[in-house]
């Protein structure tokens, strides 16, 4: 492989790791017709004095260990903009890292409006005002310009959430994209993703997830089943970190007690498409559980926070009409509604995570109803935190389910104070987490 020596002004930087990073991003071509004069490739190098000292910077007679580097936080939103459970962890997560640094949300990937709604400080930079490349490019130009002279330590935190992935296709794309994510750890960024949950994958994705994790300076999961993956397959150093939903406050408005009990449903199992052969059981479920622990007469209101949501509701609107008195909310909530809606309900039953969590956020019990078998990215962190109690399964019968509906109902001061002794619990492992992350 060929190497360059750099000219007389510019400390050295002949590594043939150096050189292929290059390459990759056409800085350099190892085509000798193709490849840029040193002069022109010095252009994205810091020039320097003999001493090792930039030139022409006022500050150079500045000891080095008396200069502040300055941490830049590069941010990725989530991809699935169409629930609002990722905007609340995104905007969460955001909120959280804002102290430590200064933020770039990366608004090419992401659509306007859902970068303006978790990222709400003048303060906030956003990627398309700071350079006119993608995100990977941005950081590969920004670390090399500064690899002889340290300015700033650059960070990308990527989106938390749910990763799960099947089929060899998908292994060697994450397979590529963690290359280029190892040769920027080579070039100095640290890459942290936390508060997320992984699973499930298949044995080529969970090989190829546990190469990707060698180039995370931070990788943390929020809950142990996911733990038990990346320990299944060799991830390097993965630590536990709540989910970030946790740390949210609600916004404090005047709620009533509401004679009315939530019900909201995922369309299927996993993807976007409905499944009326998912849904039915748990309509089934849901109308005995009402039935049989004597809240019939309860309004039933139908509501969801995904887009993809809206045909179960609709489908639950159908299936339940006739025997209850239900309302059906015919738009995806906002946080603001949804805190409202949750807030004043007598209980709520789910089997989203972050229905389920802002529900109690927002002082709304809330059940899951949900296959503890199947969901275990729900019964993991309900089984973490000690709210195991409010997990109806829906393989038991349905009196088994009534009477812990009606346990919890008859309980309901008490789980509701648990619930903020877990929260603040769990809040204050998310600081200090943060707080060794930046330390």
């Amino acid at each position: 492989m060929p190497e360059y020596n750099a000219p007389a002004g510019y400390s050295g930087w002949n590594k043939p790791c150096l050189f292929q990073f290059l390459c990759n991003h056409r800085l350099v071509s190892s085509d000798s017709s193709q490849r840029h004069s040193v002069s022109d490739i010095c252009r994205y190098f810091v020039p320097v004095t003999e001493s090792g000292r930039k030139k022409d910077d006022p500050e150079h007679r500045i000891k080095k260990n008396q200069i502040k580097v300055k941490n830049i936080i590069f941010f990725k939103p989530a991809k699935q903009t169409e629930n609002i459970g990722d905007l609340l962890i995104n905007l969460v997560e955001v909120e959280l890292l804002r102290p430590y640094g200064q933020i770039v949300v990366d608004d090419l990937s992401a659509p306007s409006w859902f970068v303006d709604e978790i990222s709400t400080s003048p303060a906030d930079q956003r990627l398309s005002k700071i350079s006119g490349n993608q995100l990977l490019k941005t950081l590969s130009s920004l670390l090399v310009k500064q690899l002889f002279s340290k300015k700033n330590q650059y960070y990308l935190f990527i989106q938390p959430g749910h990763t799960s992935r099947t089929g060899k296709d998908l292994a060697i794309s994450t397979l590529k994209l963690n290359l280029k994510m190892n040769l920027l750890k080579m070039l100095g960024l640290r890459i942290c993703r936390i508060g997320f949950s992984i699973g499930p994958v298949d044995v080529p994705n969970g090989w190829a997830e546990s190469i990707g994790s060698r180039a995370y300076h931070y990788y943390a999961l929020r809950d142990h089943e996911s733990l038990k993956i990346a320990q299944q397959y060799n991830f390097k150093d993965p630590q536990y970190f709540p989910d970030l939903a946790w740390a949210y406050a609600p916004e404090k408005i005047e709620k009533q007690a509401g004679d009315y009990v939530v019900i909201s449903l995922r369309s299927n199992a996993y993807g976007k498409e409905h499944d009326s052969a998912y849904l039915q059981p748990l309509i089934a479920k849901f109308r005995e559980l009402l039935i049989n622990a004597g809240q019939q007469s309860l309004k039933v209101m139908i509501t969801y926070q995904v887009k993809y949501d809206r045909d179960a509701c609709v489908e639950l609107y159908e299936n339940l009409k006739n025997e209850f008195n239900c309302e059906f909310v015919d738009s995806k909530l906002t946080l603001k509604e949804a805190n409202k809606i949750y807030g004043s309900a007598k209980f709520i039953v789910s089997n989203r995570l972050h229905v389920l969590l802002l529900a109690l956020k927002c002082g709304g019990l809330s059940f899951a109803l949900v296959d503890q078998k199947d969901n275990k990215k729900i019964t993991s962190i309900f089984h973490d935190n000690n709210l195991k109690e409010l997990i109806l399964d829906v393989k038991e019968n349905a009196n088994s389910n009534a009477e812990r509906l009606k346990k919890g109902l008859s309980k309901s001061n008490e789980i509701m104070a648990e619930f903020k002794t877990i929260q603040a619990g769990n809040k204050k492992v998310i600081e200090d987490k943060l707080n060794s992350i930046f330390s």
